[in-house]
């Protein structure tokens, strides 16, 4: 059964062993300002598993995932957060000033849609 996150009908079963995944490693630069990586758009993937570090020794980074309404999560100083066997389909970021966010992530490639059968034309 499909769910929708975000607009995007999710097939993927976090915990399925028999489908293929890939990882993934994005920097946000310190100081970027607000910076919201969509995974189905931007690698055909759904994150099922995900990590955000926060690599600035001095300033909190902030983050949240899947939600462009719900409020910002605080991440402290050379900190990092962990999610595993979800269904991930975006996770906005807003790094300190002084260092970077590094997100990595394992993506399961979405399904290919199928083209319903052609009738005679």
């Amino acid at each position: 059964m499909a769910t929708i996150i975000q607009g995007f009908e999710v097939l993927t079963k976090p915990k399925d062993t028999s489908i293929e995944s890939f990882p993934i490693f994005i920097t946000v630069a310190a100081g970027a300002g607000q910076t919201t990586v969509t995974f189905p758009t931007q690698f055909n993937a759904i994150a099922i598993a995900l990590q955000i570090e926060n690599q600035d020794g001095a300033n909190a980074a902030s983050y949240r995932i899947n939600s462009s309404t719900n409020p910002l999560i605080n991440l402290p100083a050379s900190n990092f957060r962990s999610f595993s066997d979800m269904n991930i389909v975006s996770v906005t970021v807003v790094p300190g000033a002084a260092g970077p966010c590094i997100i990595s992530g394992q993506m399961a490639a979405l399904p290919k849609p199928t083209l319903p059968e052609l009738g005679a034309l």
